[in-house]
């Protein structure tokens, strides 16, 4: 009874089951695919007024500047998120039912981003607007971190050339944005505005959390260059 919670999650594989390399390709196309129909709807929100005539096209197009600013974070950062998935999943040799519904959890908040991005750009300066999308980006991110955090600790899932550094990088990195994300969400429910200016410093702010970690162990503080799993 002990091991009956192994059992019911690492279910075993019988002769004929699909190889290996085969089952992580299906993972990686359906998880390209959420990601790409997630970055083409943002774009469906951006829209003029049917009844607006040419004379005053110039007018709307500039009163579109919210949307526009959603429009761009939002594709940022499912565009990061796109990278680390990518990234982590270069570094997992294989899966489990686990990191399935894990990397699943990842792409149900994913999916969901171009609602907030939608509101956000709808009713621009209005508490409740960013306070979602700030919460939606932080489920976004904790799902993100979490599969690496099972694949590189309990899983056992990463290739057997994986470092300990990179393993601890990554889920620094992973864990960066989503507590970044939370601290703002008291400022986006007093100052929207504010908040959605210090949401666009996620992205350096992830990337230097990487990169101390990478250097901080002595065997790569003299290095020309970050470990080979990470490109951006």
């Amino acid at each position: 009874m002990r091991n009956l919670p192994d059992r019911v999650w690492k279910l075993p594989q019988r002769e004929g089951d699909e190889a290996a390399e085969e089952g992580m390709g299906r993972i990686l196309a359906l998880s390209d695919g959420v990601f790409v129909i997630a970055i083409i709807l943002l774009i469906f929100e951006i829209s003029i007024p049917a009844t607006t005539d040419d004379s005053g096209l110039t007018k709307a197009l500039l009163g579109l500047w919210p949307q526009y600013l959603a429009y761009v974070l939002s594709f940022l950062l499912i565009a990061r998120f796109w990278v680390t998935h990518h990234q982590a999943f270069r570094l997992i040799g294989r899966y489990d039912a686990v990191l399935v519904w894990l990397n699943l959890l990842l792409l149900m908040f994913v999916a969901f981003l171009p609602f907030p991005t939608a509101v956000l750009g709808d009713h621009n300066g209005s508490p409740a607007a960013a306070v979602l999308y700030a919460a939606a980006v932080v489920l976004a991110g904790i799902a993100s971190a979490a599969y690496w955090w099972y694949a590189s600790g309990r899983g056992r899932l990463l290739r057997p050339d994986v470092g300990r550094v990179q393993i601890r990088a990554m889920r620094a990195r992973g864990v960066a944005g989503a507590v970044f994300f939370a601290l703002t969400l008291p400022v986006a429910a007093f100052a929207p505005y504010a908040a959605e200016i210090l949401w666009f410093l996620v992205f350096p702010l992830t990337r230097i959390t990487y990169v101390w970690f990478v250097f901080e162990d002595p065997s790569n503080r003299h290095s020309h260059g970050a470990p080979s799993g990470d490109e951006a």
